[in-house]
C-alpha cells in the first residue's frame, strides 16, 4: 500500500530529527522473531522479545539494504562457522527509498544498495550476465549514480562505489564496484562518444580527474 502524504511527511520529519522506527523480522536458522528496528545517525538497533542488538556504523563490516530487508555483516567471528563473520538478516516492509537516501549520503563503501531505489535518468535495456541465469531489465544512468533495474533483482551504485566502467564493444558494459564486477549484455548499441561520457562522469564524480 502506498504511503499517504501525511505519513510520508511524518516519515521524512523523523529522518530529519535523526531516527526512524519500523517493524522487522529477525531470521533464525529454524524460526524467526518479530521486533522493532531503529535507524538514526549513529547506527542501527533491533529490539525483539528474545534478542536485542545495537550496531554503530563503524562496527558494521557491510550493511546491505534490500527492497524488503536488511543484512548486517559484523566483524565478530562465528565459532560455529569456523571464524566466518557473523551476519544478521532481517525481513519485512521498510522505508527502503528513504533509507537509501539517508545512508547513501552518510555512509562509505561498506553500504551496499542491493535493489533499485528509484533513480531516474537515461535508460538502456540490457541483460545482466551471471554464472547460472541472468536477468532482464534496464541500466539507469542518473546524476547521482548508476542503477540496475532487473526482474527480481536490482542494484544501485553511487559514483563513489564504482571503481571502473569498461566496454569491449557496443553491446557490452562492465561495472566494477567495491563489491564485485557486474557484466551486462546491452540490447541497444552504445557509441564510443556515449561510453566516453559515462566514463568521464564516473572519474570526475569520484574526484580522480578534474
Amino acid at each position: 500500500m502506498a504511503i499517504g502524504k501525511t505519513a510520508a511527511a511524518g516519515l521524512m520529519l523523523a529522518f530529519q530529527l535523526g531516527a526512524v522506527q519500523f517493524a522487522m523480522r529477525h531470521e533464525h536458522l529454524r524460526k524467526g522473531c518479530d521486533g522493532t528496528m531503529t535507524v538514526d545517525a549513529a547506527g542501527v538497533r533491533f529490539a525483539g522479545p528474545k534478542h536485542g542488538w545495537e550496531w554503530k556504523y563503524d562496527d558494521i563490516e557491510r550493511l546491505t539494504l534490500l527492497p524488503n530487508g536488511l543484512r548486517i555483516l559484523t566483524y565478530k567471528d562465528s565459532k560455529l562457522r569456523l571464524g566466518a563473520d557473523v551476519e544478521f538478516r532481517f525481513t519485512g516492509k521498510l522505508p527502503a527509498n528513504e533509507l537509501y537516501r539517508q545512508w547513501s549520503a552518510q555512509l562509505d563503501q561498506r553500504f551496499v544498495a542491493a535493489g533499485f531505489f528509484g533513480l531516474e535518468g537515461e535508460r538502456i535495456l540490457a541483460r545482466r550476465l551471471a554464472r547460472i541465469a541472468g536477468s532482464q531489465g534496464a541500466l539507469v544512468f542518473a546524476s547521482g549514480g548508476i542503477a540496475w533495474n532487473g526482474a527480481g533483482e536490482g542494484r544501485t551504485w553511487r559514483y563513489r562505489d564504482i571503481r571502473n566502467v569498461s566496454s569491449s564493444g557496443p553491446f557490452q558494459l562492465s561495472i566494477t564496484t567495491f563489491e564485485k564486477q557486474f557484466d551486462f549484455q546491452l540490447k541497444q548499441p552504445i557509441t564510443e562518444a556515449w561510453y566516453n561520457r559515462v566514463w568521464l562522469d564516473v572519474e570526475k564524480k569520484n574526484g580522480r580527474i578534474q
